[in-house]
């Protein structure tokens, strides 16, 4: 068996937040030598204090040349009591990284995710992520919607719209943006006037805004402008996305990225 190899395994399924509870049947199925195999997982996650299962099918395989093994892919299946409201995505890794555990069920669930991309010539650029439960492609994935810097959501300008506390200390704002980057619903305290009120706040590139939520999770309201969602900035919103693949080369082309973290497949 390639020790080396089942460390780099070990390693790239910390990374993606599967912790160490796949080690022990990835290093028994390895010892077998089978040409591809699969590991599955179950998470739990809270959501309006219930818990939200999502089952994973890691696929393994073989490399043609050498006794190296590779995680090309994962799918995620975000449960419900009714088979029919199942939600499938599979997701490809590439080089060591990619959508974690937790960002695929923040995905599943209708949220979006900031993440480092790759054009099909290899060059980085940022964006948000977020699946379109109403259109597949041919393997029967959701198609990828991608909110680019050329679509224009800046997330902390956006959260500078709202009376967020934790904007004030700058420590407690980077934990902010980057749980909301991730695709969490992230808990912060409102300003009010003659108080304080403990809310959530998801981010929501398509309309530019956020998405608020009381204390038991009721969505309060969305955007700080109604017309955000109105007929004329869906329009431009349509536009945008459908220039994406132009815009993310011409961007490139400028510099215009981010390089928050490595690029991934989605």
């Amino acid at each position: 068996m390639n020790e080396k190899n089942l460390e780099y395994l070990k390693k790239d399924l910390k990374y993606l937040g599967f912790g160490d509870k796949l080690n022990a049947d990835l290093e028994a199925r390895i010892k077998e030598q089978p040409s591809e195999f699969k590991l599955h997982m179950t998470g739990e996650f809270n959501k309006d204090n219930l818990k939200e299962r999502v089952d994973y099918t890691l696929d393994f395989k073989k490399s043609d040349k050498t006794d190296n093994y590779f995680l090309n892919r994962y799918q995620a299946t975000l449960k419900n009591d009714d088979p029919a409201l199942e939600k499938t995505q599979t997701f490809y890794i590439n080089k060591n990284s990619g959508i974690t555990a937790k960002e695929a069920y923040n995905l599943l669930d209708g949220r979006a995710v900031n993440k480092d991309l790759n054009t099909k010539e290899g060059q980085p650029y940022n964006a948000w992520v977020q699946l379109d439960f109403q259109e597949k492609d041919k393997n029967d994935n959701y198609k990828v919607k991608q909110y680019h810097q050329g679509y224009g959501y800046d997330l902390e300008m956006v959260m500078a719209k709202y009376p967020i506390k934790e904007q004030l200390n700058p420590d407690e704002k980077s934990k902010v943006l980057k749980s909301l980057e991730k695709g969490n619903v992230t808990q912060v305290t409102f300003a009010k006037q003659g108080g304080e009120e403990k809310m959530y706040i998801a981010a929501n590139p398509q309309y530019k805004s956020l998405d608020v939520y009381d204390a038991n999770m009721k969505l309060q309201y969305q955007g700080v402008e109604k017309k955000e969602s109105k007929g004329e900035d869906k329009s431009q919103e349509k536009k945008e996305t459908q220039k994406q693949d132009v815009e993310e080369e011409g961007d490139t082309k400028k510099g215009k990225k981010s390089s928050k973290r490595k690029g991934i497949g989605v």
